[in-house]
C-alpha cells in the first residue's frame, strides 16, 4: 500500500489556517526566534549591553501560552468577536507591561517569576477552555481528551523538530566534508532557533483540537498509554512509596529530623503519582480495572504521613534559616497536595479539572502581590535581621551603621546569618529593602544601573558590609577555617595624574576572540586637557587614542599596534606555546607622538589567536598619557 503524502497546496493550507487561528501566538514564536537569531551573532560583552533582549524574550515566551489560552477558551465558549479581540489586546498590554518591568538581566527574582507564570500560563492553557466544569459533579470526556490531545501533540512536535534539526544538521556535515564548502559553525544555532521556535509552534498549534464536540464523544483509549502507565509509571511510584516509608520509619525510630533533600523527592513522588493517576483516568470505571480506583484511594492516604515528614523538614530550615522563595514554594506545594488528596478522597476521585486550575491559581499568587514567594520571603529575611540584630545589641538608634565597631565579639554562626541575609538581598538586587535598618544610603549608583547583574550584586552585597563594618563569614566555612580578612582594590577604569598633563592607565585589558569583531573601549579620561580614551580596532589588532571634539564626536588622535608587535613575535618564535614565552620588557612596548601628545604602552602579556584567516588578539598592560601645554 502506497503512502500518500500530503500535496504542498495542502500544506499551504494548513498553515494558512493555523496563522488565522492564532495569529498572535505565532507572532510570539517569530518574536522569539527574530531574537533568537539575533542573540546568536553577539558576543559576551555585546549581549550584556541590550538591555531589552530578556524582556523581550521572556515576553514573548510568556505570549505564547497566554494567547493560546485566550484563543482556545474563546472558541470553546464562542465568545463575541468584541470580546475575543479585547481579551487578546488586553493580554498584549498585559505583556507589554511585563517588558517594561522586567530587568535588562535575568535575576534570581526574575527567574523565579517567569518560571512560575510560565507554569501558571501552560496550566490555563490546558484548563482554560473547560473552566466551566469547576461546578461540575462528574467528569466529561472532553477535558480529558482535550488535554491528551494536547499532550501527544507536544510529543509529535519534539519529535518531528528534533528530527529535522539532527537531519539537517548531518546534511550540513557532509557537505562541509565532502565537498570541502566551509559552513559557518552558527547556521547550526540558527537551524535549532528556527525549528525550536517557529516551526515547532506552528507543527504543534496543526494539531490543537477545533471541534470541542467531537471531544465530548467516547473514543477507544490508547492501550500503549494504559500499559506505560501500570507497568512504568505506577511501579515507579510504588518504589518512592517504599523508600519514603521505609526513611519514615527510621526518623521515628531513631527520633532525628528529617534531611531537607526529602522534601525533594516526596514531591517528586506526588507529581508521578498524580500525573499517573491522571493518565488512566478514563479507564478507571471499567470492571476489569477495579485496581486503579483501590490505588488512588491508598495512593492520596499514603501522601498524608509524608506530606507531614516533609512539612517537618522544611518547617525545621525555615525555623533556623527564614523562609526563601524555594522553601515558600515547598510549602505552598505541601498546602496545595495536602488539599488535593482530601479533595479527591472525598470525591472519589471525580473533577481532574481542579488539578491544572488550582495549581495554576497557586502559581499565579506566587509569581505576584503581597503574598508572592519574593514578598514573604524578603519580609522573612529582614524579620530574622532584625531579631538577630536585637537579640546581640546591634542596633544603635535602631540602625546596624556602624554595628561592627559597637559588637566585636559575634558567635561565628550569626556573622554567618547575618552575611547569608546580607547576600539573599543583594542576590536579588533588593538591598534597598534593608534601608530602615541604615542611616547611609543603599541607592545603587547611576552608573551601575546598566552594568553587569555580577557588579550590581557585588556592589550592594559590599555596600551592607561596608555600612555595617560587619565582617563577611562564608557559609560554607566552619568556625576554626574561617579566616577574617580585608582586601582592597583600585577601580582598574581609574586613571593617575602624574603631574604635568601626565596621566597613568594602571590596568589596559583586553580580550579579542576571531569570532568577535566588536571595537572595545578599554580606557577612558575626562582629564583638565579634555576627554581621552583606549579603543581597539581589527579585533585588537590595532589600539587607537581617541579625544572629544567639542561637537560631541570621538576624533582619532594617534594610533599604535599591539597586533604587528604580536605577528611579528609568532613568526620568529612559533606557536602554541605551552605557558608564555619571557621576552624583555623592551620588545612589548610601544610608543607614538601626535603634535603634543605622547602616549607609551607597557605590555605585560599579549596573546595572538587564529582560527582559519581570522586573527584576534588579548592584551594586558598599562598605558602613559603625556600632553604638552601648547
Amino acid at each position: 500500500m502506497a503512502i500518500k503524502l500530503p500535496s504542498l497546496q495542502r500544506l499551504t493550507a494548513e498553515a494558512a489556517r493555523v496563522a488565522r487561528r492564532f495569529p498572535l501566538t505565532l507572532l510570539c514564536a517569530f518574536v522569539l526566534c527574530g531574537v533568537g537569531l539575533y542573540v546568536i551573532d553577539l558576543d559576551n560583552e555585546a549581549e550584556q549591553n541590550v538591555q531589552w533582549l530578556f524582556p523581550a524574550l521572556s515576553a514573548a515566551g510568556l505570549g505564547l501560552s497566554l494567547t493560546l489560552a485566550l484563543a482556545l477558551t474563546a472558541e470553546r465558549y464562542h465568545w463575541r468577536p468584541g470580546l475575543r479581540w479585547g481579551s487578546l489586546a488586553g493580554a498584549l498590554g498585559l505583556l507589554g507591561l511585563w517588558f517594561g518591568l522586567a530587568p535588562a538581566q535575568l535575576d534570581t527574582t526574575w527567574g523565579i517569576r517567569l518560571a512560575l507564570l510560565l507554569l501558571a500560563l501552560h496550566l490555563a492553557v490546558a484548563a482554560g477552555p473547560y473552566v466551566s466544569e469547576l461546578r461540575g459533579r462528574a467528569d466529561t470526556p472532553g477535558f480529558w481528551r482535550y488535554n491528551e490531545t494536547l499532550f501527544l501533540r507536544i510529543l509529535t512536535a519534539g519529535l518531528y523538530s528534533g528530527v529535522l534539526f539532527v537531519g539537517c544538521s548531518l546534511a550540513l556535515v557532509a557537505i562541509d566534508n565532502l565537498f570541502d564548502v566551509k559552513v559557518n559553525e552558527r547556521l547550526y544555532a540558527y537551524l535549532f532557533v528556527v525549528l525550536a521556535t517557529v516551526f515547532n509552534t506552528w507543527f504543534f498549534l496543526a494539531g490543537v483540537p477545533r471541534n470541542f464536540d467531537e471531544l465530548e464523544q467516547e473514543a477507544v483509549y490508547p492501550k500503549g498509554l494504559k500499559l506505560f502507565t501500570q507497568f512504568v509509571l505506577l511501579p515507579l511510584v510504588v518504589l518512592y512509596l517504599v523508600i519514603l516509608y521505609a526513611y519514615l520509619a527510621r526518623i521515628v525510630g531513631l527520633w532525628t529530623l528529617p534531611k531537607g533533600w526529602v522534601s525533594t523527592l516526596i514531591l517528586a513522588l506526588a507529581v508521578a503519582g498524580i500525573f499517573a493517576l491522571l493518565l488512566i483516568h478514563p479507564i478507571r470505571q471499567a470492571a476489569e480495572n477495579t485496581w486503579i480506583r483501590t490505588f488512588a484511594r491508598w495512593f492520596y492516604l499514603a501522601l498524608f504521613p509524608l506530606l507531614g515528614l516533609l512539612a517537618v523538614a522544611i518547617g525545621t530550615r525555615v525555623g533556623e534559616y527564614g523562609v526563601t522563595e524555594e522553601r515558600y514554594i515547598v510549602l505552598v506545594l505541601a498546602a496545595w497536595l495536602f488539599c488535593m488528596a482530601i479533595y479527591f478522597l472525598v470525591r472519589r476521585g471525580q473533577g481532574i479539572i481542579w488539578i491544572p486550575a488550582s495549581l495554576a491559581l497557586v502559581a499565579f499568587l506566587a509569581a505576584v502581590g503581597p503574598l508572592s514567594a519574593f514578598a514573604v520571603a524578603q519580609r522573612s529575611q529582614r524579620g530574622q535581621l532584625r531579631e538577630i540584630s536585637l537579640r546581640y545589641k546591634l542596633l544603635k538608634d535602631g540602625k546596624l551603621d556602624d554595628a561592627g565597631a559597637r559588637v566585636m565579639t559575634l558567635p561565628f554562626a550569626v556573622r554567618q546569618r547575618i552575611s547569608s541575609i546580607f547576600y539573599f538581598f543583594a542576590e536579588r538586587n533588593a538591598a534597598e529593602q534593608l534601608q530602615p535598618l541604615f542611616t547611609a544610603s543603599l541607592q545603587l549608583p547611576d552608573s551601575l544601573l546598566a552594568g553587569t547583574k555580577w557588579e550590581r550584586v557585588q556592589w550592594q552585597s559590599n555596600r551592607l558590609f561596608t555600612i555595617s563594618l560587619l565582617a563577611w563569614t562564608d557559609s560554607e566555612a566552619t568556625d576554626q577555617a574561617q579566616e577574617i580578612s580585608a582586601s582592597f582594590a583600585a577601580d582598574a577604569t581609574e586613571y593617575l595624574k602624574l603631574g604635568d598633563g601626565r596621566y597613568w592607565w594602571a590596568n589596559v585589558r583586553f580580550t579579542q576572540y576571531t569570532h568577535d569583531s566588536t571595537d572595545k573601549v578599554v580606557a577612558t579620561a575626562s582629564v583638565r586637557e579634555g576627554s581621552f580614551r583606549l579603543r581597539t580596532q581589527e579585533r585588537g589588532r590595532t589600539l587607537l587614542l581617541e579625544q572629544l571634539g567639542a561637537n560631541q564626536r570621538w576624533q582619532p588622535r594617534l594610533s599604535v599596534f599591539p597586533g604587528r608587535v604580536a605577528d611579528s613575535l609568532a613568526r620568529q618564535h612559533g606557536h602554541n606555546q605551552r605557558t608564555y614565552l619571557q621576552l624583555p620588557a623592551t620588545n612589548l612596548t610601544l610608543r607614538a607622538t601626535a603634535g603634543n601628545i605622547r602616549f607609551q604602552l607597557f605590555m605585560r602579556e599579549l596573546t595572538r589567536h587564529q582560527q582559519q584567516n581570522t586573527v584576534g588578539y588579548d592584551l594586558e598592560g598599562q598605558a602613559l598619557l603625556e600632553i604638552a601645554q601648547p
